[in-house]
């Protein structure tokens, strides 16, 4: 059974839509702009507000817009994890220039999140609390004593040694520390020439 007030909100567009095509020229058609006025007032009446909420609040209306759970379920089973999918899924994330560009679009936002957990004290009590763990001390200790951790960590300090960005800076540290070894090695120098001198004098006058 129809509701009376979506029937009349119907009756009601049709006889707004057919009065906007009636005009001097019985050839003129409604505009684009005419037609959504006329919808979009007939909408705001009390009428057409009540119309639409029990349109809405209709089983039979609900059922066309929202799909069911066990749909929704199948779909995702057959789209996203069938043998196929995750066949096309595991092909796509060994792909280094998709695994390049997705770890770029995600660094800032991991960044952000990082920095919001850290200066959460809830999530620092937990991660203390997670580390001081007898399992996982001798794990880390473990961890921290293996020759591949080692293997890696010289890795990690090649690689940033050899950074062709940090190899200015290398260098400028170098300078500056030669720089300065050598100012006071001149320092001591002449330290050393006056102390000499002073004792050449001394031993001519006695």
């Amino acid at each position: 059974m129809k509701n009376p007030l979506f029937n009349r909100l119907l009756i009601l567009f049709f006889i707004l839509i057919l009065l906007a095509s009636c005009s001097d020229s019985p050839n003129a058609q409604p505009s684009y702009e005419e037609v959504k006025k006329i919808v979009v007032d007939a909408i705001q009446t009390e009428d057409g507000k009540k119309a639409i909420r029990q349109l809405l609040e209709d089983p039979s209306f609900r059922e066309l817009v929202i799909l069911e759970h066990d749909e929704v379920e199948t779909s995702i089973n057959n789209s996203l994890l069938s043998e196929q999918a995750q066949e096309f899924w595991k092909k796509t994330f060994e792909d280094p220039k998709f695994k390049e560009s997705m770890a770029k679009s995600m660094k800032e936002q991991q960044t952000e999140i990082m920095k919001q957990l850290i200066k959460d004290a809830s999530f620092q009590e937990d991660l203390i609390a997670f580390f001081g763990q007898p399992e996982m001390k001798k794990e880390l200790e473990s961890i921290l004593k293996s020759a591949e951790l080692r293997k890696e960590i010289e890795k990690v300090v090649m690689e940033t040694i050899e950074n062709p960005l940090l190899q200015t800076k290398w260098q400028e540290l170098i300078k500056k520390s030669g720089e300065s070894g050598g100012s006071k090695e001149k320092g001591k120098e002449s330290s050393s020439g006056g102390q000499d001198e002073q004792g050449q004098d001394q031993g001519g006058s006695s």
